[in-house]
């Protein structure tokens, strides 16, 4: 038995020395091709950004679902869209707005639409008498985003003017650098910061009765939020709407619509900073750590690279 039992643990011992002879044999054999991919890599890393390595949420603002414009804004989110309890906990206070309770009841409406989060909620402030409401909406599908150019109609609404509007972002600490570093020669191109941000703007008119007079009338400001091409494809809007004067100038509320909608940006985004490469962090770090870092980063790929040569001077 003991004679066995020491049969069956050389054979067990010569199995594994000969996985691992092969597996050196392998290592030895694709060495240059792992070396290569592993020097790939360390270069992606190290000419990589931080925001682009910790996945930020890097998304895309702009007033159009379908294609990109040149309102079009690089931002970064601080609040996850598809997330409903995240959204329920969006500030019921922003600047001097406050919200109504309780908010909307949109169970039945987000489950027809097939959207995955949806939060509709009034505001209002102490020194006017306006209720503003806020919508966010969030679905993988873009069947959940009926425009409001097509909502409202449905709604029984006629569109009344259709436009667009510059909303200036009252915390300036929001946008900080802009996502280029030379303003003056970047104007224009995408992601570009010069203080407002661009909306969609609606005028809607309901009428009521035989005289055909206006019941309801109301400014709607929307746009949509992006994924980057490389993450899923979930598609967000944000939507605020108010109540105008059913005649006459509508300025006064469509004033305060743009300026509770510049105080609810710094509660969505922020922008984009401009940053260094990994590689410029850690060698400018003014640490001996972090050139040891890239030094180890460089040697490792090239010491499997030359791993052949290696172990043949050794033998």
């Amino acid at each position: 038995m003991a004679k066995e039992k020491e049969g069956r643990e050389g054979e067990k011992k010569k199995e594994k020395e000969e996985e691992r002879e092969e597996l050196k044999d392998f290592f030895v054999e694709y060495s240059r091709i792992i070396g290569l991919l592993s020097f790939a890599l360390v270069i992606i890393l190290l000419f990589s950004t931080p925001s682009m390595i910790l996945a930020k949420g890097i998304k895309t603002i702009d007033t159009e679902l379908s294609q990109a414009t040149e309102d079009a804004m690089f931002v970064q989110t601080l609040q996850d869209f598809g997330n409903n309890e995240h959204m329920l906990a969006f500030p019921k206070q922003i600047d001097e707005w406050n919200a109504l309770e309780p908010d909307y009841n949109t169970t039945g409406v987000a489950e027809t639409l097939g959207a995955d989060v949806m939060l509709m909620r009034a505001y209002s402030q102490p020194k006017s008498y306006y209720s503003i409401d806020l919508l966010i909406l969030q679905s993988n599908a873009r069947s959940s985003f009926h425009s409001p150019i097509v909502c409202y109609p449905a709604l029984g609404y006629e569109i009344e003017e259709v436009g667009k509007e510059e909303v200036f972002v009252q915390n300036v600490s929001w946008a900080g650098r802009p996502l280029y570093s030379t303003f003056e020669s970047r104007k224009g191109e995408l992601g570009y910061f010069n203080g407002t941000v661009s909306v969609k703007k609606l005028v809607v008119v309901k009428r009521g009765g035989e005289s055909g007079n206006v019941t309801d009338r109301r400014v709607v400001l929307y746009f949509y939020v992006k994924e980057e091409p490389f993450h899923s494809a979930n598609f967000t809007m944000i939507r605020v709407s108010a109540l105008a004067p059913p005649e006459g100038s509508y300025d006064g509320i469509l004033n305060v619509t743009k300026e509770f909608l510049g105080d609810v940006f710094p509660c969505l985004f922020e922008m984009q900073r401009e940053e260094e490469p990994v590689f410029f962090i850690l060698f400018n770090s003014g640490s001996v750590v972090g050139k040891i870092v890239i030094g180890v980063l460089f040697l490792v790929p090239l010491a499997v690279f030359f791993y052949p040569q290696i172990r043949k001077e050794k033998r």
